[in-house]
């Protein structure tokens, strides 16, 4: 179906009518996520699921920041069902579950796209969801594992080691040492006898406690480092740190993953246990939750946005701006939404068609005042009355509803000329008689 086939099924006879009250319910409450989650399910029961997926991005937005991650997390469910390939969704409901301190929920999820093959189209489109979706895991290894399995293809071995490096710490924690040392076993397979990565490698075996797969490499380097010539200082500095490791030293806790920065460490003047500064630590069981971020409001809105984008690339590829009819329906569907500017720009195009001049601006200057910019939308209707293609009627309902907008933004007495004049006019024009009974009397 055409989006132009749409367009003229949205304004069918039931359709319509169920779409009008949905429709309503949005622009009387745009901050209603329920109204917007009603309207958004029903748009995509009718086919038009860029449209449908737009209101409910706002409905999960709505619901988050109203403290309701659990149903943002539903209204999530419901998008990635109708567009499982979008990884803004993805990254959503992973960062929602994270929250919620679902871990074992957001890293299914992780695992999940980073298993369907033809997700991402490009290994930095991949890069960028798993660095993201690091952020919002930082005591689980996994997404740093797939950054890791991204930089082994591109053959970025240092870059593949960073990352290893900074999965280290929360390997032990989580009890992922399967997958871990995979990524070390392959890296250290691709590295080809790479004496710096082999080095790190090491050290990564013994920061994880498998000391018996990390001395042995260390140890060779060591030898290799003693049987080269002018290399006497710095081999024995090497026999230092595998000698305090062998003694109990403490990898992990250092965090370090080459022989310089273990010397550095072990060279370094350690601090008295009292004159280490305590962080503020709540008893365990008591962890304070984290809350959304301004970052992550900023982000659920460049979804929605992106959302939008999609809806109005659609439209120029399909309408264009020769269709002006089309675009007035159009119009009158995004002001049904509560897209109001996106209403407004619609309907100043619909205005170059003389035909649809007093319906657009009429509908241009209901806009405008439902955003609260009365002055601009009386004159618009001024600008309308103007014309000198206007018949008789069609000046007297521009007046009639300049007017109506005048007593709305509290301008009384203008309101009351025009409604005075129009009931000299014609009596029985629509309801002037009530409008101006008291001002008769």
């Amino acid at each position: 179906m055409s989006f132009l086939d749409k367009m003229k099924k949205m304004f069918s006879s039931q359709e319509q009518e169920d779409r009008a009250s949905l429709s309503k319910k949005v622009q009387n409450a745009p901050n209603d996520p329920q109204a917007r989650q009603k309207l958004g399910i029903f748009l995509m029961r009718q086919g038009e699921v860029v449209e449908g997926l737009d209101q409910l991005a706002r409905c999960a937005v709505l619901y988050e920041k109203d403290g309701f991650a659990g149903k943002a997390i539903a209204v999530l469910r419901q998008m990635l069902k109708h567009d499982p390939g979008n990884n803004d969704f993805q990254k959503w409901i992973i960062r929602l579950l994270a929250q919620e301190g679902l871990g074992a929920d957001a890293q299914v999820e992780l695992r999940k796209a980073a298993g369907e093959p033809g997700r991402f189209h490009t290994d930095e489109q991949r890069l960028d969801f798993f660095r993201q979706v690091a952020e919002f895991l930082p005591k689980n290894p996994l997404p740093r594992l797939y950054l890791c399995d991204v930089l082994r293809g591109q053959k970025k071995f240092l870059e593949a080691v960073n990352e290893l490096e900074r999965a280290a710490p929360t390997t032990a924690t989580t009890g992922m040492y399967a997958e871990f040392t995979e990524r070390v076993r392959g890296l250290m397979s691709q590295a080809g006898g790479d004496s710096s990565i082999m080095e790190s490698c090491g050290f990564l075996w013994i920061s994880i406690g498998m000391r018996e797969e990390g001395l042995p490499i260390l140890d060779r380097l060591v030898e290799g480092a003693e049987s080269a010539e002018g290399q006497e200082h710095a081999a024995a500095e090497m026999r230092d740190v595998l000698d305090a490791i062998r003694g109990g030293w403490d990898v992990a806790g250092a965090k370090a993953f080459s022989f310089t920065e273990a010397a550095e460490k072990l060279a370094a003047p350690s601090v008295p246990a009292a004159e280490v500064p305590q962080a503020d630590v709540p008893p365990p069981g008591e962890e304070e939750p984290e809350g959304p971020s301004e970052e992550g409001y900023q982000e659920e809105e460049n979804i929605v946005r992106s959302a939008l984008g999609r809806l109005q690339a659609k439209v120029q590829e399909e309408i264009g701006d020769t269709d002006l009819d089309a675009r007035y329906n159009l119009g009158i569907a995004y002001k049904e939404m509560g897209l109001l500017e996106e209403a407004a720009k619609e309907f100043r195009l619909a205005m170059q068609k003389a035909e649809l001049l007093v319906g657009a601006s009429s509908l241009l200057a209901d806009t405008l005042s439902d955003q609260g910019d009365h002055d601009a939308a009386i004159g618009v209707l001024e600008e309308t009355g103007k014309s000198g293609t206007l018949s008789e009627d069609e000046r007297r309902d521009v007046r009639y509803h300049k007017g109506v907008l005048l007593s709305r933004a509290g301008r009384e007495e203008e309101a009351r000329e025009i409604f005075l004049a129009l009931y000299k006019e014609m009596p029985g024009y629509r309801d002037v008689g009530t409008r101006t009974e008291a001002y008769r009397s």
